[in-house]
């Protein structure tokens, strides 16, 4: 009997590779044996590594074809690489359709995929609730599938900074810069730092990178901001994804249900993940810091989740949102507003507040009083932080900063008549 021996649990590259050698060959596959090697274990020569004989059987994968394979792959099941290879070759040799619904291998196949995307969601969850909480960089989990790999490009985007991931099949550790692999605790206690093994060299080259865009109904059934959060990680709703480097989501407690709304993140937002951390972000923590509140206890977002930008002179300058942006990230904010119930709104400039009142308006018109926004919210346009940044003299800064200090002095005397201070 053939054996094909891969370097990992999710090696769908090097699965690939042998399946294409093994199907030109015609080798059955009730003749094929699948197996994992332990961690750096020498892997054998193997003839999948040569090229595939010109007259042999191939298969061509469509994408829906693909995209499955790489989830069922992640599956806790001895049989996975074997029902994907019998399902290959049957397609080769033209003994199934892809349309047979009935067909026991693809019903078996779907169902190892289906699997897979559950755990990956409720994973998801599970990380966006560690990173939001803060108090440790490791997150000890115990996954049903083996989709840690599949999910290091989410979590590295939903949390920047340093964190490892300890599981019993597999480490994850990103250390900022880089990501590495390493022995699950069932393998090793400990980990020393000769053997972490760096994403994109050696065997970690190929292995699934799971995609998941959220539908419609998924965000409005989100039962919490981590579930939430974790869905807007890889939203596809606008082009805006394309150039940022990750769909910055709010922060925040939100235990005063107070709800600051911004227009869109900037450059050190779209790095670090987290809105108002700049320069305009410095502003409004100066600001809530002298009318006496404590942003960690507030919840602040922004009306557009992605860094709009264009290029000048090597750096990133600040497009303002179109109105397709605003719109399709609306169903974030309002999801937002369902989960967060927010007593008071407030809305940090022009995009912010057409966002929440659903209608262009002008701050002169609006600021500085309370509006209602349905039966149990209420709301508050001000000024966005970099506006003030961008005045022209230090006189009218500091006049205008005194004005939005009083706008945010305003909202704490609102959520004290609320019973909230």
């Amino acid at each position: 009997m053939a054996e094909s021996v891969l370097a990992h649990q999710v090696d769908f590259s090097a699965w690939r590779q042998a399946v294409r050698w093994h199907i030109a060959r015609e080798t059955p596959p009730e003749s094929l044996h699948w197996r994992v090697a332990g961690f750096g274990e020498a892997l054998p020569e193997q003839d999948s590594g040569k090229e595939s004989a010109p007259s042999g059987l191939r298969v061509t994968l469509s994408r829906a074809l693909l995209a499955l394979l790489e989830d069922a792959i992640q599956a806790r099941d001895e049989t996975r690489f074997s029902l994907g290879y019998t399902i290959l070759y049957r397609l080769a040799r033209r003994e199934l359709s892809l349309g047979n619904g009935h067909d026991p291998d693809l019903m078996a196949l779907r169902a190892l995929a289906e699997s897979v995307r559950r755990e990956t969601r409720a994973f998801r969850q599970r990380f966006s609730t560690f990173a939001a909480n803060r108090s440790t960089a490791c997150l000890h989990d115990a996954p049903a599938h083996y989709i840690l790999e599949a999910n290091a490009a989410f979590c590295q985007a939903r949390m920047p900074r340093l964190w490892e991931i300890c599981s019993p099949y597999r480490r994850v550790l990103w250390n900022g810069q880089r990501l590495f692999f390493g022995p699950g605790e069932t393998e090793a206690t400990h980990v020393q730092a000769s053997t972490w093994q760096p994403s994109g060299q050696g065997c970690w080259q190929g292995y699934p990178n799971t995609v998941q865009p959220p539908s419609l109904e998924e965000t409005r059934q989100a039962d919490s901001l981590a579930a939430l959060g974790a869905l807007a990680m890889d939203c596809r709703a606008c082009p805006s994804w394309e150039k940022a480097t990750r769909t910055v989501f709010g922060s925040g407690q939100g235990r005063l249900r107070l709800m600051l709304v911004g227009e869109q993140p900037g450059d050190q937002e779209d790095l670090a993940g987290v809105p108002f951390v700049g320069p305009a972000g410095q502003v409004l923590d100066r600001a809530l810091a002298e009318a006496g509140l404590n942003r960690e206890q507030i919840y602040v977002t922004n009306a557009v989740k992605h860094f709009g930008f264009t290029w000048r002179n090597g750096r990133r300058l600040h497009q303002k949102p179109d109105e397709g942006a605003i719109n399709a990230c609306h169903v974030w904010l309002e999801a937002e507003r369902r989960i967060l119930d927010p007593v008071l709104v407030v809305m940090l400039g022009a995009t912010a507040a057409r966002s929440v009142l659903k209608r262009p308006i002008t701050i002169s018109r609006e600021r500085s009083r309370i509006l209602p926004l349905d039966e149990t919210t209420s709301g508050l346009v001000t000024v966005h932080p970099s506006y003030l940044l961008r005045l022209p003299d230090e006189s009218t800064r500091q006049k205008e900063y005194e004005r939005f200090v009083a706008d945010i002095k305003l909202a704490r005397d609102y959520l004290c008549s609320k019973g909230l201070l």
